[in-house]
């Protein structure tokens, strides 16, 4: 299960193989990942730039185009980047700390014990290949005991708890109403492919992934055991009930509308909805408190869902269950299991032409289910307390500027810059590390049990969020581990997280100057201010709740500005013929932006009038470009780029570089850019 407001908990970047990086034409072949480099080999130097690129023509290209010629995507990575760099130098470091936690000796820690079997499992190949498909059979015998669908939410409870998602999801969260009590939330799900729009996009490209998809299904099912007609037959069944379910899910860039996701329910509703499912029975069977209300994100898929259910027979449930049983589990089967699952997901889906290192997968498991044990060490090796105090006073040199900004804004009327100014004065900031650890006592982790300690695990971590439900909430609570290289702002919460991860050369250097800082993190704490006040997150108030602050006139003045964000990078293409969508990218277009001007607001008052001396050539106002652009350099496959354009909300670093500063007055003045060129929007945007 998951959490389906994070479509809500707006992230700056994704850190995943689906990270957003632009689409450049590789001038090398594709090569093994590089070893990780230290801070010194990644702070900005003035030979980085291109002097043959004209900045006013083509300003990411002038920043960015010798790293990417020195820096071609890895042969098993679908992207690379400069969060890349970053996030690789946290891999060496944990698989350090990781190794030594794996040593069986006298006197190792509780703690240690959990993270260093886990990852000694995970790495036992032998071991895993030896056990087979033995794992999932208490799983497959589950399911073939299933005498009707009646009994199918029992068994959707037990999948749930150990991790595989079917069917839908369940899970704790804020309610947008009264946002300091958790609520329980059923959401869409139980799709194999990233989004619904997957399942209906009649171009050729699609149409032949649906294909593979179905065929990539048939293969694990042989891998299981069964003959190929079988398999077939079967592939088909697992995609028409999916597709069947999509048919109810909404899209992207519609659940970017907290509106549309939030509907406050009775049980008793819930069970209109969707009358042969028994929602009691699920839900005492998954471990949730007692209670009478809860959200139900989209109605209509749960409508939708009892007709599904209604169409297929038990023996298709079966099918069903078992894909998604086998499917979640893929990465921790023996080598076949990996490699299929690679073939699809890693090279036809994202354009990866080899698949990761075990220990790099592994260490990325282990942070997956064990984050705030392995962070605690972690964090004590690369940040500290100091860490934290300097990025606090960074926060709050934003902050002011930000105040300032909301203040002077000629469209906004008194009411609403009260209001606005209320919310940025309550924003609460989480930075480099919890102040309260997740326990993890409980949790048993065997020595060669990989796929136990992940279900185990999973199961830990569903009664955790699900024991949420009717308590207050609880903002000490972090959403991911503190080495991760991402940064998030939560309008449900009204507070700001930038782990120890991000908090690092080349976004953060204490040997850098104020300019190339402040246009790198300051940039990026900007845009997680921003995100307070952006379409989705300017539907929310000062205490997190979804409520409309705003004067009707100053909404609509609002929502012409941000309407000419949606059409600039609307027009942008992203890749082949496809262009960007303006109205999913639209919230972190508009924190780009807004982040940028507060950041260069925030510089400027930290100068107090005072011209930094030029470094390298360079003025400090240029120097603050750079930044930004700096920890922007990346380039990812085609196959990702195309499968971005539909789900992430993020455009790609070149649009993100280049659609910024056109808007920006101020790098027109730093770089003495005619006024006619390409780096000069003529019809400048501005929200903030």
């Amino acid at each position: 299960m998951r959490n389906f407001l994070k479509v809500l908990t707006v992230s700056m970047m994704l850190v995943s193989a689906m990270f957003a990086q632009e689409k450049t034409a590789q001038q090398k072949p594709a090569q093994a990942e590089p070893e990780a480099q230290s801070p010194a080999d990644v702070r900005f130097s003035a030979d980085m730039l291109d002097k043959s690129i004209d900045p006013c023509n083509d300003f990411y290209a002038y920043a960015c185009s010798k790293w990417l010629a020195r820096n071609p995507i890895p042969a098993d990575r679908s992207s690379w980047g400069r969060f890349n760099e970053l996030q690789q130098r946290g891999e060496y470091i944990v698989r350090d700390i990781l190794e030594k936690a794996a040593v069986d000796r006298p006197g190792r820690s509780a703690n240690e014990q959990k993270i260093g079997d886990y990852y000694s499992s995970c790495m036992d190949e032998t071991a895993v290949e030896k056990a087979g498909t033995k794992p999932l059979e208490h799983d497959f015998d589950s399911i073939a005991a299933i005498r009707s669908k009646e009994e199918l939410p029992k068994e959707i409870v037990r999948l749930h708890r150990e991790g595989t998602g079917a069917l839908f999801d369940f899970d704790s969260g804020a309610d947008f109403k009264n946002a300091s009590q958790i609520i329980a939330q059923v959401d869409q799900g139980g799709l194999g492919m990233p989004d619904r729009d997957y399942y209906f996009k009649d171009d050729p490209k699609s149409v032949e992934l649906r294909k593979k998809y179905v065929e990539h299904v048939a293969k694990m099912f042989v891998l299981l055991g069964d003959d190929e007609a079988k398999a077939a037959a079967e592939a088909k069944v697992v995609m028409d009930i999916e597709t069947g379910l999509a048919k109810g899910a909404l899209d992207q860039t519609s659940r970017r509308d907290p509106q549309k996701v939030y509907h406050k329910l009775t049980n008793a509703e819930l069970t209109a909805l969707s009358p042969s499912f028994n929602w009691s029975t699920y839900f005492a069977g998954v471990g949730a408190p007692r209670f009478d209300s809860l959200n139900v994100a989209e109605p209509e898929f749960v409508k939708n869902m009892q007709a599904v259910l209604s169409a297929h027979s038990l023996d298709d449930w079966k099918t069903y269950l078992r894909w998604h049983a086998v499917h979640a589990s893929a990465a921790i089967l023996p080598v076949a299991f990996v490699n299929e699952s690679f073939d699809f997901y890693g090279k036809t889906m994202t354009g990866a032409k080899e698949l990761r290192p075990r220990w790099k997968r592994c260490v990325g498991y282990t942070n997956g289910n064990l984050g705030e044990l392995v962070g605690q060490v972690y964090v004590q090796q690369t940040f500290g307390a100091e860490g934290k105090e300097r990025t606090l006073a960074l926060v709050g040199a934003l902050e002011k500027a930000l105040g300032e900004d909301i203040k002077a804004l000629p469209w906004m009327g008194a009411d609403t810059k009260t209001q606005a100014l209320a919310k940025l004065q309550a924003i609460t900031n989480r930075i480099g590390y919890p102040d309260k650890w997740r326990d993890y006592s409980t949790l048993q982790i065997v020595r060669g049990a990989a796929m136990g300690n992940s279900q185990r695990s999973n199961q830990h971590d569903v009664e955790r969020r699900l024991n949420k439900i009717g308590k207050p909430l609880d903002k000490r609570d972090w959403p991911y581990p503190p080495m991760t290289v991402n940064a998030s702002y939560d309008p449900t919460q009204n507070n700001i997280t930038f782990p120890a991860g991000i908090l690092q050369p080349p976004f953060y250097d204490n040997r850098a100057d104020d300019a190339m800082n402040f246009g790198a993190i300051g940039v990026v704490i900007g845009h997680e201010l921003t995100h307070g006040f952006d379409d989705q997150g300017s539907q929310f108030d000062a205490q997190g709740n979804l409520r409309d602050w705003w004067t009707a006139s100053d909404k609509k003045q609002f929502e012409d500005r941000t309407g000419c964000i949606k059409d600039q990078y609307g027009s942008f293409v992203a890749v082949d013929d496809l262009k960007l969508n303006g109205k999913l990218t639209l919230g972190e277009n508009t924190a780009d932006n807004g982040g940028m001007r507060i950041a260069y607001m925030a510089m400027l008052n930290t100068f107090a009038g005072k011209e930094p001396a030029p470094a390298d050539g360079l003025s400090a106002e240029q120097r603050f470009f750079l930044g930004f652009a700096n920890v922007w350099c990346g380039s990812y496959t085609d196959a990702l780029s195309r499968m971005l354009v539909t789900i992430d909300p993020h455009s790609p670093p070149k649009n993100r570089v280049n659609g910024t500063i056109s808007n920006m007055p101020e790098f027109r003045q730093a770089y003495h850019c005619p006024a006619n060129a390409p780096m000069v929007n003529q019809n400048a945007c501005r929200v903030w």
